[in-house]
């Protein structure tokens, strides 16, 4: 599933990315008028497509939500047309998460580019990844999204067991500043008291650090285990500080 308005940066990567992965792709297109519309209209994996008016994420994502739900999925996925999975992601993995009885919900980190090649390695944004914070998740009757027209959040009511996969997406939607100025804008329309938040979408002054692709190779291992070490030690202070202030 995904919902889209003006994604023509990034739709011919994203497709030739979900292409391999997926049975099948519904789109709510939210009024692109740069040829998005068209180039996913004729793609053959979409198999329904739907133009809305007005923002409105909420409405947007239980629409197409239902769009699926009428394919009879096993199991959905809900991404941003600026969200790729890495290369080493294949539709063998994704068939080993689907095909185990344990978990209803995998989950994905994201990490937020900076640049083609270069992600945002601060505090915060690392921080903001190691939320895991996209889903593939074995459908059912109670999942739901929320009805908010703003920040609305991720898929709802899925009981069960979350396995935290260690395969990543590239969130690439950061790396063009025209972009991000009409996020921006967008955003500040609806919820102008979030206006730090927004400020931290253009990512000035972040340190960042350099993509490795190769999952296999030294420096990825390095990086990973540097990551999961921080984190934990982050999480852990976190929890000291809560109890002494208790």
């Amino acid at each position: 599933m995904v919902r889209v308005k003006d994604g023509i940066l990034f739709v011919k990567e994203w497709l030739q990315c979900f292409e391999k992965l997926v049975d099948e792709i519904v789109v709510v297109d939210n009024g692109s008028t740069d040829g998005t519309f068209e180039i996913l209209k004729q793609h053959p994996k979409i198999v329904d497509i739907i133009q809305t008016e007005g923002f409105d994420e909420g409405r947007d994502k239980i629409l197409v939500y239902n769009m699926a739900r009428k394919r009879n999925p096993d199991w959905c996925l809900w991404l941003d047309i600026d969200e790729i999975f890495e290369e080493e992601m294949t539709r063998e993995c994704l068939n080993s998460l689907m095909s185990q009885s344990i978990y209803n919900k995998a989950s994905f980190r994201r990490f937020h580019f900076s640049t083609s090649n270069r992600f945002a390695a601060s505090i915060f944004w690392l921080l903001y990844s190691a939320n895991h914070d996209r889903y593939l998740w074995r459908e059912s009757s109670q999942g739901y999204f929320l009805d908010s027209k703003i920040d609305n959040g991720l898929i709802q009511g899925i009981a069960g067991k979350t396995i935290r996969t260690s395969f990543r997406l590239k969130h690439l939607g950061y790396i063009n500043k025209a972009i991000v100025d009409r996020k921006a804008s967008i955003y500040r329309s609806v919820v102008p008291e979030k206006e730090r938040t927004f400020e931290k979408m253009y990512l000035e002054g972040v340190k960042s650090r350099a993509w490795v692709s190769n999952r296999k190779s030294l420096p990825f291992k390095i990086h990973n285990i540097e990551m999961e070490f921080w984190l934990l030690g982050y999480f852990i202070k976190r929890a000291f500080q809560k109890i002494f202030i208790r």
